[in-house]
């Protein structure tokens, strides 16, 4: 391409578009094409994940160089391409063996060498000028290159936008060295290919407006991807058959790739050190390490995206500034070593933090584990922990309860004592006892107040270990609890002078509390949403307004939440009778444990003839992200909270609300709903008829403003990051056990 003019602008918005778009139409495709990528206890999703992300990239890369005229271009890549995206297909849909894997990209590597005739002929000597010829390993050191190069792009990709980054820090650099270099053709595939990659991080990496990644490479991806980034690194440095060409340093192209390169070969190495398998799948890579550190998973990605862009800026500014490229290999080989020291020390240093143990230890112990807030909030909870490292367990006084068989589905360690609400059994202090000296905690997590002295009771039997009690409400109204509750807070308040550290949800619950008489050793930790299950979903929308026999046209408001009075059902029910009495295209939607015909608190107000035909009452329900997503208001009229979870939820669904001046519940809705006084039917009527009645389009803006609340202040990923932070700190001394 000897012209760049408008055409390369549009090549470059196609390939950008094409791939964004692809990303999430095979993403609907994927279960059935079995390319998803399941949790486990080594990686960070809690959800199955479509691994659709390469072939999207591949797709709009296509179909833009087929655009711009120029395919060409890629003959000999095509082969050694499709070969690896078939490899990776296969793998990701049913795993093959490290072996298997290795002889294909091998094959796949040669494929390329003897296509095209580029060799590694000669290595640049390290801070010196002269270079060491290699004669007759020069194709196979360049297969060996190739396939590490692939292996590095493939391993690096543990983090949400980490590899499509580095892709596309890498492809950048090498577009703008080709362009210097007069080398027009493969500046314009890496702008492509870079566009391409674009494409894919809008759905990729984690962004304001994301909470987590909807897509992911692949082992296609990252395979085929990959051969195409060594196939320019190859046209752009070495000897090509047939081409009289400018060639750029070997070292500077392949500088952009340091990140990976450097994390593969350090990795490898200690594994080997230890006598373990170099190529055995752990959390042991550079991403690990800073996740251990306390950077956050977004804060990790950019500061390795800054370290890749960094190296491939100072090579290229060296480069063009006369440094012989022996000097600059030497400074890189110099850096690279001294990293694989500070790596070493600084995971030696991570493992004594934890004790000598494998991992720092935690045993939660709950009230219960049905389906309230609080209960949820735990669940989101724990596979987080269990993710960044932590081993966890966690004990159930209750008996079997819906949150505990999912956490088991999840590979958490379950442990239900059967006992009755308020009434400890020896049989089940028992279990608790065999339980704790069984697991070894260091740290005893305390989960609602019942749980929080069972946490106590249970250091007994390991005294070395910390308890932190764990407060989910305010005690704004005290009254409303049963006198067997209010003595076991009264116990809690007592045993709190005990605790490393009391952990609560809110500022509001802190200070209630701690006025109550709880020692002031507080910690305000909120409860974490995940917004990449609580999301807007026009699908489920759909499905489940054809479910209640409602139309879109209809409005409708949801209170979920189980029964209780503090949640002040009876509340809303009288706000929706004088609502339904004034606007006729309103529904009301409740669900939650208690809520049915037949309370008889709530039996009376559900039979008021103004909600006739336009109550939908369904009681308790597991698909809570369903109903939001076909709701749209959602309503707190609760007269005591501190920081319920149902907001958060509700919120990162995009639903507009009406919620009550309890907890942290204003704080927390801001200007995205609206506030009212508890207790005060007439103005919850009045805000619901408000909304209602709001301009379209600054009702969806108010909804757009909630999830992104959700997503810069209560991301269930940054939120278990400050609690392996303060457990890690309480361990270390970093954090004073007052």
């Amino acid at each position: 391409m000897n012209e760049w003019g408008g055409g390369l602008w549009l090549a470059l918005l196609l390939a950008f578009v094409v791939s964004a778009l692809a990303c999430r139409v095979l993403a609907r495709h994927a279960a059935r094409l079995r390319l998803v990528d399941l949790p486990d206890a080594r990686k960070q999703h809690g959800a199955p994940i479509p691994l659709v992300g390469g072939l999207a990239v591949l797709a709009g890369f296509v179909v833009a160089v087929a655009v711009a005229g120029e395919l060409a271009l890629l003959g000999t890549v095509v082969g050694p391409a499709l070969l690896m995206l078939a490899v990776g297909l296969v793998d990701d849909a049913q795993e093959l063996g490290a072996g298997t894997k290795l002889m294909c990209q091998l094959v796949a590597a040669g494929w390329l060498v003897w296509a095209s005739g580029a060799a590694l002929h000669s290595l640049p000597l390290p801070f010196l000028s002269g270079h060491l010829v290699l004669d007759w390993l020069a194709a196979p050191l360049t297969v060996l290159m190739i396939v590490a190069l692939l292996n590095a792009i493939n391993m690096i990709d543990g983090l949400d936008g980490l590899a499509g980054g580095c892709l596309l820090i890498a492809t950048a650099a090498l577009g703008a060295a080709a362009a210097l270099s007069a080398r027009l053709d493969l500046a314009l595939l890496a702008a492509l290919l870079a566009a391409a990659l674009a494409g894919f991080l809008l759905w990729n990496a984690r962004w304001p407006w994301q909470a987590r990644a909807r897509v992911f490479l692949g082992d296609a991806g990252a395979l085929a991807v990959g051969m195409i980034l060594c196939w320019m690194i190859l046209r752009l440095s070495l000897s090509w058959r047939g081409a009289d060409v400018i060639r750029v340093p070997l070292t500077v192209a392949l500088a952009p790739l340091a990140v990976p390169v450097i994390d593969l070969f350090v990795v490898a190495f200690w594994r080997a050190a230890e006598g373990r398998n170099p190529m055995q799948a752990d959390r042991g890579h550079s991403h690990h390490l800073l996740l251990e550190m306390g950077l956050s998973t977004a804060g990790a990605v950019r500061l390795l995206w800054l370290a890749a862009a960094a190296i491939a800026a100072a090579t290229f500014v060296a480069w063009r500034a006369g440094v012989q490229e022996g000097r600059l290999l030497g400074v890189l080989l110099a850096a690279s070593l001294a990293y694989l020291v500070w790596f070493r020390l600084s995971w030696l240093r991570v493992r004594r933090q934890r004790r000598g143990d494998p991992a720092t230890r935690v045993l939660f112990v709950s009230t219960g584990l049905g389906v309230g807030g609080a209960e949820r909030a735990l669940e989101q909870l724990l596979p987080r922990l269990a993710a960044q490292g932590l081993s966890v367990a966690v004990v159930s006084l209750r008996e079997p309860q819906p949150v505990g068989a999912r956490l088991r589905a999840l590979g958490i360690a379950v442990h239900e004592l059967g006992m009755a609400p308020s009434q400890p059994s020896p049989a089940g202090l028992w279990r608790l006892w065999r339980v704790v000296r069984d697991f070894r905690p260091d740290l005893i997590q305390g989960w609602m107040y019942h749980g929080n002295v069972a946490a106590h009771l249970a250091r007994l039997a390991t005294p070395r270990a910390r308890v932190l009690p764990g407060i989910h409400q305010t005690l704004a109204r005290l009254e409303l609890e049963s006198l067997a509750t209010r003595a076991v807070i009264r116990l809690d308040a007592w045993f709190s002078s005990l605790a490393a550290r009391v952990l609560y949800v809110a500022e509001t619950a802190r200070i209630d509390h701690e006025a109550a008489g709880y020692a002031r050793r507080g910690v305000v930790l909120p409860n974490g949403v995940d917004a990449a299950r609580f999301r807007p979903d026009a699908e489920a929308r759909q499905q489940l307004r054809a479910t209640l026999g409602i139309d879109g046209s209809v409005f409708l408001v949801a209170l979920v939440g189980r029964f209780h009075p503090a949640k002040n059902h009876a509340g809303f029910l009288r706000a929706a009778a004088i609502v339904a009495g004034e606007a006729g295209k309103v529904h009301f939607l409740l669900a939650g444990s208690g809520i049915s015909a037949d309370n008889p608190e709530l039996a009376p107000l559900l039979q008021d003839e103004r909600l006739r035909g336009r109550l939908h009452v369904l009681g308790p329900r597991e698909d809570v992200p369903r109903l939001f997503a076909a709701s749209d208001l959602f309503v707190l009229s609760s007269i005591q909270e501190a920081l319920p979870n149902v907001v958060m939820e509700a919120m990162s669904c995009g639903l507009p609300g009406v919620v009550t001046d309890v907890g942290d519940a204003a704080r927390m809705i801001g200007d995205s709903g609206w506030c009212v006084a508890p207790g005060d039917d007439e103005a919850l009527a009045d805000a619901i008829l408000l909304a209602y009645g709001e301009d379209a389009a600054a009702f969806a803006a108010r909804g757009r403003a909630a999830r992104g609340r959700v997503l810069a202040q209560f991301d269930a990923d940054a939120v278990a990051a400050r609690y392996v932070a303060l457990y890690c700190g309480l361990l270390t001394g970093r954090v004073q056990a007052s």
